[in-house]
């Protein structure tokens, strides 16, 4: 073949479109490791001009649907469809992490529920799998899967107060900043993570870490419903009443795992009235003494305090340690945090809660993510390795950060959710950061060797909403809960219509 290949070039010839994409089929479809070595390779003789159908893998690997497919499916639905060489496709089908680059048959943005219903059974006769995408700010890009259905959901924006104001239904397309905004015209908040285009739903989903749930515990913890559709279309009220099972598993499992949510209904709590946020920052030199003093103060701090801290990605001479703060404490103030060194670089303000929500996160770059739980404290032997660890990172393009946990969410036991990082202080992500199309080799080997060298200080776990990818083990997410939650997920979704982590042992 590459004598062929090599022939063709030294000719100035190219290969008919055609004849490539049948060889490609052919060797997508029929070649396996026992076949591999016993295959002619020469490229003219390999071609079967005869229809290829594909091998059928315990049913997930499906034909690429019809011309006629595509056209029933969109007689049926109110909502758009975009599928391959279609206006808009190549949009839709990108994520917040343009390291990925996934390809589904069709990206389906529905506009009701029965719009669901009909995409589901249209992926059942087909047996196609569905993602789901919301924000689509997962690490792994998992809401755009090669090959199946995506349902975006951005057409459903809805937000509406119930219960006279005690709680708020959202739609599966609300973002945190949507949320935040409509929230505040009310002067009550739900715990959300700070950045602003994530969606509410994929980050509940998997526990929701934000300023405020050292105080109201995680975004899970303050869901008092969601609204489901199953795999076989049934449309499911999911509470501690109806369908209790899928109510623990569905606070802490992480993506669309049983179907798709299309509202939560979350618990309010009123809007701070002192809000202090900003940003302290130190010369790198004062990284060790400001991160003993950092974990004492999540260790022991109030709970109306939160605080990151993180070295973010620079040029090495200019590295800082930073703290991104927020307090509603006058008595604990970020103020008392800049006393912790001298040379400190101070930017912090009184502000509404939703200026704290209005975090800048850089768009358009290609990320490379592994991150470990922390139980306890922050050793000093910890301390050293980490500071280590970033001397050794490329230039600009490398950054560690940890997120405190604590307060309550620690009130709530490890078996009455699904989220098992109940009793863990810190969750330490360690980022690599490049350009679409930069070498990233350097960047990912750095990430990598970061990530081992540092596992020694972690419990084994990792946090699911940073989703490692297929070589992470589910126990690492899910711990001993992994058998009940394969348990739901044959319940629930016995044909794994529904990607997500789940299925890994399962496929």
């Amino acid at each position: 073949m590459s004598a062929f290949l090599r022939g063709l070039h030294e000719e100035n010839k190219l290969l008919p479109p055609r004849l490539v994409a049948q060889y490609l089929w052919q060797l997508l479809n029929r070649i396996d490791p026992k076949t591999f070595s016993r295959t002619n390779w020469d490229l003219l003789q390999s071609i079967d001009e005869a229809p290829l159908n594909p091998i059928d893998t315990n049913k997930t690997i499906s034909t690429k649907p019809t011309e006629s497919d595509s056209l029933s499916l969109r007689n049926k639905l109110s909502g758009s469809v975009w599928d391959v060489g279609s206006t808009g496709y190549s949009a839709r089908r990108h994520v917040f992490n343009r390291a990925i680059s996934h390809f589904p048959y069709a990206i389906v943005v529905p506009e009701s529920d029965v719009d669901i219903i009909n995409t589901i059974d249209y992926a059942n006769r087909l047996n196609l799998q569905i993602s789901v995408k919301g924000g689509g700010h997962g690490v792994t890009g998992a809401a755009v899967i090669d090959g199946g259905i995506v349902l975006d959901m951005s057409a459903f924006q809805s937000i509406e107060l119930c219960a006279v104001g005690q709680s708020v239904r959202v739609g599966a397309g609300v973002k945190n900043h949507n949320l935040d905004l409509f929230l505040s015209k009310y002067k009550k908040v739900i715990p959300l993570g700070t950045c602003p285009d994530v969606g509410v739903v994929g980050a509940t989903l998997g526990g929701g870490i934000g300023f405020l749930s050292r105080k109201h515990g995680l975004s899970c913890d303050n869901v008092l419903a969601f609204n489901l559709i199953t795999a076989d279309g049934q449309q499911r009220v999911i509470n501690t009443l109806e369908h209790s099972d899928l109510f623990w598993a569905l606070r802490g499992s992480g993506g669309s795992q049983f179907g798709v949510i299309t509202h939560i209904t979350f618990r309010l709590h009123p809007a701070p009235a002192y809000v202090q946020g900003g940003i302290i920052e130190w010369p790198i030199q004062k990284a060790k003494p400001i991160l003993k003093q950092y974990s004492d103060a999540v260790l022991q701090g109030p709970r109306t305090q939160f605080l990151y801290a993180y070295i973010a990605r620079s040029a090495l001479q200019n590295a800082k340690i930073s703290i991104m703060g927020f307090s509603e404490d006058p008595d604990s103030n970020l103020n008392n945090i800049a006393k912790w060194e001298t040379d400190a670089d101070i930017s912090v303000t009184h502000k509404q809660y939703i200026e704290c929500q209005s975090n800048e996160y850089e768009q358009g770059h290609a990320l490379y993510w592994r991150n470990g739980i922390i139980e306890g404290e922050l050793t000093e032997q910890f301390i050293d390795a980490l500071l280590q660890c970033y001397q050794s990172c490329p230039d600009n393009a490398a950054g560690i950060m940890l997120d405190p946990l604590c307060g309550a969410i620690q009130d709530i036991e490890t078996h009455e959710t699904a989220f098992i990082h109940r009793d863990a202080s810190f969750v330490c992500s360690i980022t690599g950061v490049t350009l679409p199309d930069q070498d990233n080799t350097k960047v990912i080997d750095w990430v990598n060797q970061t990530y081992e060298r540092l596992s020694p200080f972690f419990n084994g776990h990792a946090y699911q909403n940073y989703d490692m990818g297929n070589d992470c083990p589910l126990t690492s997410y899910f711990g001993h809960h992994v058998e009940r939650l394969i348990a739901l997920k044959k319940k629930y979704d016995p044909q794994l219509r529904f990607a997500g982590s789940l299925q890994r042992d399962l496929q």
